[in-house]
């Protein structure tokens, strides 16, 4: 699956068929293949919902490649700056969704992500980014 392209490179993401996840970045002059996790469905699945971290790929930015676990992610913000969500495709026999979200440079900080399950409930969760980076993402205060 696709994960990002670029000028001169492509990231891809795909699922063995014993279900491990394997990682590559494809530039024009060679092929890196990063790996593949030692265990199926690793980090396993989370119950009854949850969203991962996967793993960041370095493209014409910085791109973090998210694991929502039986639910999907239908929209993302870095502070009130609101990001492009990209579905990547499912692995895990359909029970994780990949997504990617795209960075110009290093980000740290949380991004708030909503959320929505298959009972059509919507809800709100962090992910941290780390704390490295030029950018900041601080999190919004939602009055409701």
């Amino acid at each position: 699956m696709l994960v990002q392209a670029w000028p001169g490179g492509a990231a891809y993401v795909w699922e063995t068929p014993d279900q491990r996840q394997c990682f590559a970045e494809i530039h024009q002059v060679t092929v890196q293949v990063r790996g593949c996790a030692d265990h199926p469905v690793d980090p396993p699945l989370a119950s009854p919902t949850g969203v991962t971290m996967l793993d960041t790929f370095f493209t014409d930015g910085w791109v973090r490649l998210i694991g929502a676990d039986h639910q999907e992610v239908t929209g993302a913000a870095c502070g009130d700056t609101p990001l492009t969500v990209r579905r990547i495709g499912t692995v895990a026999d359909g029970a994780r969704t990949l997504y990617a979200l795209w960075f110009p440079n290093y980000t740290k900080g949380d991004v708030t992500l909503t959320t929505l399950n298959h009972a059509g409930a919507t809800a709100r969760a962090t992910l941290p980014l780390g704390d490295i980076g030029d950018r900041t993402c601080t999190p919004v205060s939602h009055s409701g």
